[in-house]
């Protein structure tokens, strides 16, 4: 449904973990693991039906994104500080941003759905 406000929000992390993935190709573990990532945030947005259910993904998304700069800190400390960050590998950040905002709007959508139920 792309109506909604939270599929908008959906798609533009999953462009965000896809251009990390296809610019950064420091660590091909990191790679696969924003590869992943993006594949699963673009899977969650054909969950619309399942509003519960989608926005815990995207809070598991968001913790996944987290553990991507957790990654980057390990290979960073085992390579001695010599990593150079490029712009790429902030954009799982952005899609931080935009997972909050999906989950927001799904959380609205689901509270505005039991009102209406109470309603009949």
């Amino acid at each position: 449904m792309i109506q909604r406000r939270q599929t908008i929000y959906l798609l533009l992390a999953f462009v965000a973990l896809l251009v990390c993935t296809l610019g950064d190709r420091t660590f091909p573990f990191l790679c696969g693991w924003t590869a992943a990532l993006s594949a699963f945030t673009l899977a969650d947005v054909f969950l619309y039906k399942h509003r519960k259910l989608q926005a815990i993904l995207c809070l598991v998304f968001m913790v996944l994104a987290v553990v991507y700069y957790v990654a980057l800190a390990v290979f960073n400390h085992q390579l001695g500080g010599g990593l150079h960050l490029t712009w790429p590998m902030a954009m799982p950040a952005l899609a931080i941003v935009f997972l909050v905002f999906a989950r927001k709007g799904i959380i609205h959508d689901e509270k505005l759905v039991r009102s209406l139920d109470r309603i009949r």
